[in-house]
């Protein structure tokens, strides 16, 4: 009999393996994540052990990488199977306008394909992936195995019934039906300050109006949540804990109680065969499951070392090296949004020095008066990394490290970075109609 056997591996990761090859998908087994923001809830797995399996079986591996996320896309996974691994790897990764990604793969050695939007790629006699990217830099993949197919919606935001017909479109093209949807059931990201409890709970509450949605339209056969291993890990954002959703708040939801015989959840190395499992037929693996992550979620959850302090000059030289950088990839165009009041000025509080700054594309950065307002605070080491990294605020947004004013603040701070998100995904100086018609969706979103 033909092998065609699925096992989760940890989060957002799983492999499917067939006779003919290994597809791993988004592989993070250890260590923190997002400026040491988030850690995994299960420790019980590491990179090493999964490039021994894959070594050990000794067929062509496929890693598809959804998005640059860390949470998605381990560069300390990456690097020892570099080292180490002793069977032919191929990476695969959508197609983007600056490549950085595909180009960072094959310096480190890889094959990689650059998938094109909905266009199928064989992995093996049986097996083939079809990757769909989706808003700003995510995708989601159809993953054909054996006859059956496997939706994998990581944590693209498709939460309308337009966003759902969308995806059910493009997956009847290709396939008969879902046989299995995986989809994350946690929020990821800051939902509030630690005064605003009720905003925590409202996000925890569409996250499963969201799957509610998805499971009612798309109709899969079987539905694995995952992608929401996690929790906020550092003394500043543990506070975003105490709503999320747990694997046991899932499996019993009133608003989900229809489809509950559908919904099954996995531990790290559970694997079933695909050409035979059912809901039915998970049950006992499921009720492990639960079990599991309850008894990690029972007790106070390890909070990571807070990180080293900054000084104020250390946050000031990383805006002005920030603001160059931007400066030259954009040609200027920070500073036209800031004159055109496209872009406003950011008041950043530094709860650490007990300072406010505000930060200028056009004026750098000065101090404000003690006790002024502010757009958001957060310690002096934060900036520094939301200037440094040019996925910077991409990371502040999803750990969590950061207060903000009010959510005319928060819209501030997120115009404020536009040119930095700009600036990573490729819309820059050597791709000026790209930019310019991103510009023009912008206005028109906004």
């Amino acid at each position: 009999m033909a092998r065609n056997q699925f096992t989760f591996v940890n989060h957002a990761s799983f492999m499917v393996q067939t006779d003919a090859a290994v597809l791993l998908v988004d592989p993070w087994l250890e260590g923190s994540a997002f400026n040491q923001g988030w850690s995994l809830l299960d420790r019980s797995t590491s990179n090493a052990a999964l490039v021994a399996q894959l070594n050990e079986a000794a067929l062509p591996v496929f890693i598809w990488i959804s998005h640059e996320h860390p949470d998605h896309f381990s560069i300390s996974f990456i690097k020892l199977l570099q080292a180490e691994a002793r069977v032919r790897v191929t990476f695969l990764y959508q197609q983007t306008l600056d490549g950085r990604v595909a180009g960072f793969l094959r310096k480190q050695g890889f094959a990689v394909i650059e998938c094109a939007p909905g266009a199928p790629v064989t992995l093996g006699h049986d097996m083939r992936i079809a990757v769909f990217p989706y808003s700003e830099g995510d995708s989601w993949a159809l993953i054909q195995s054996g006859g059956r197919s496997l939706l994998n919606l990581n944590d693209c935001v498709v939460n309308t019934p337009d966003q759902c017909r969308e995806v059910q479109a493009q997956v009847a093209a290709l396939a008969p039906r879902i046989d299995v949807l995986l989809t994350q059931f946690g929020y990821a990201n800051w939902v509030g300050n630690p005064d605003q409890p009720e905003r925590q709970q409202q996000a925890a509450a569409e996250k499963i109006t969201r799957m509610a949605l998805q499971i009612g339209m798309l109709k899969p056969g079987l539905i694995l949540p995952f992608a929401s291993f996690v929790y906020f890990s550092q003394p500043d954002n543990a506070y975003l804990n105490a709503a999320q959703n747990t694997p046991r708040r899932i499996a019993d939801a009133t608003r989900l109680a229809k489809m509950a015989r559908s919904i099954r959840f996995l531990q790290p190395g559970a694997s079933f065969d695909l050409d035979s499992a059912s809901a039915a037929s998970l049950t006992d693996t499921h009720r492990r499951a639960l079990a599991h992550w309850s008894a990690l979620l029972a007790g106070d959850l390890l909070l990571l070392p807070a990180t080293a302090a900054a000084s104020l000059d250390e946050v000031r030289a990383a805006f002005e090296g920030y603001r160059a950088a931007v400066t030259r990839s954009l040609h200027h165009l920070p500073q036209l949004l800031e004159l055109a009041h496209r872009i406003a000025p950011l008041d950043v509080a530094l709860s650490d020095l007990q300072q406010t700054v505000r930060c200028s594309y056009r004026k750098g950065l000065r101090v404000l008066d003690a006790g002024a307002a502010h757009h958001v605070s957060m310690t002096a080491s934060n900036a520094v990394f939301l200037f440094r990294n040019e996925y910077g605020f991409d990371t502040t947004q999803v750990n969590g490290r950061f207060q903000a004013a009010d959510a005319a603040a928060l819209a501030a701070f997120s115009r404020f970075f536009l040119p930095q998100r700009m600036a990573k995904n490729g819309y820059d100086r050597r791709h000026p109609r790209a930019t310019l018609r991103y510009l023009v969706r912008r206005a028109r979103a906004a």
